[in-house]
């Protein structure tokens, strides 16, 4: 352990003590991340998110990984011309859209992130939310001016099969979850990755909820990254259009997670090498944390 230590001092740029420092903080804690974007797709970013799990798994930490898969969808959905469109950041999914959904998401993405973790010797078992009734979902409608806007199979997630998780990490097994969801009756529903993240984080009061994204993290009018954000200050910041866009929904995330018992969520750029470590086990940290 001592050599994986120097490692992550010279990946990271830090000193012994501040590293021991952090690990000490995370040992043993829960960190859910939200993983897409270029972190994903891009394959030297993907090898660097691989080695990062390694690195936090070597110094104690339990991950669980929620990822998305929007760019990989729009790709297959364009080339079957099946025409999409988003709604306040949600795909609206019809029958036909789902089953590209559930094809990408719980197949070829899923299985390719627990692959390129056991690769590095980890053991990590890819499941979506059906598997062993992971996530309990019931359908999501938007309401616009006293209207109800049906978006299809679109759920929110309401209950986690805490248990098998716990079990899994007990097992030192990471858990690489698709967000899917299905109701009683058996109806399956595609479920916003962020929101996915952020339930399964506070549903089991994780020590962080870190969302990688295609950004620096929350900036400024001047645009200057913010490094931490109180809740109380995030509405005025939405009413000023200094937050604003796709960022809504990822920043509402991240209070409502912190809300329901989180200590604290961050937005970090995936596009960063060793963005995990520099996060967790750097006093700096690289992103924009949001606590109450």
């Amino acid at each position: 352990m001592k050599n994986k230590k120097l490692d992550i001092c010279k990946l990271i740029k830090v000193g012994a003590a501040e590293l021991n420092r952090n690990i000490r903080k995370y040992k043993d804690q829960i960190i859910v991340i939200k993983y897409g974007g270029s972190a994903m797709v891009d394959l030297e970013l993907s090898r660097s998110f691989s080695k990062d799990i390694e690195l936090l798994i070597n110094c104690g930490l339990k991950p669980i990984i929620v990822h998305g898969g929007g760019p990989q969808i729009n790709e297959l959905l364009d080339a079957l011309k099946i025409k999409h469109k988003f709604l306040k950041g949600m795909r609206v999914t019809d029958q036909k859209t789902f089953k590209i959904v559930e094809m990408v998401l719980s197949g070829s993405i899923n299985k390719n992130i627990s692959l390129n973790l056991s690769k590095r010797g980890i053991s990590a078992i890819g499941l979506s939310g059906f598997d062993s009734g992971l996530i309990l979902s019931k359908k999501l409608i938007f309401k616009e001016k006293n209207k109800f806007i049906d978006i299809g199979c679109v759920g929110k997630p309401y209950k986690l099969n805490k248990k098998l998780l716990l079990k899994l990490l007990s097992l030192e097994i990471v858990p690489v979850i698709a967000p899917l969801g299905f109701n009683r009756s058996g109806k399956k529903f595609n479920i916003n990755a962020d929101l996915t993240a952020g339930f399964i984080a506070h549903q089991l009061n994780a020590r962080r909820l870190l969302m990688l994204t295609d950004v620096a993290g929350v900036k400024d009018k001047n645009n200057k990254l913010i490094t931490e954000l109180k809740l109380k200050e995030v509405k005025k910041l939405i009413s000023a259009n200094v937050i604003r866009g796709g960022m809504i929904p990822k920043v509402n995330t991240c209070i409502e997670t912190v809300r329901k018992g989180v200590r604290a969520s961050v937005i970090i750029d995936g596009r960063v090498k060793n963005a995990l470590l520099k996060e967790l086990l750097s006093d700096e940290g690289i992103g924009t944390l949001f606590r109450e």
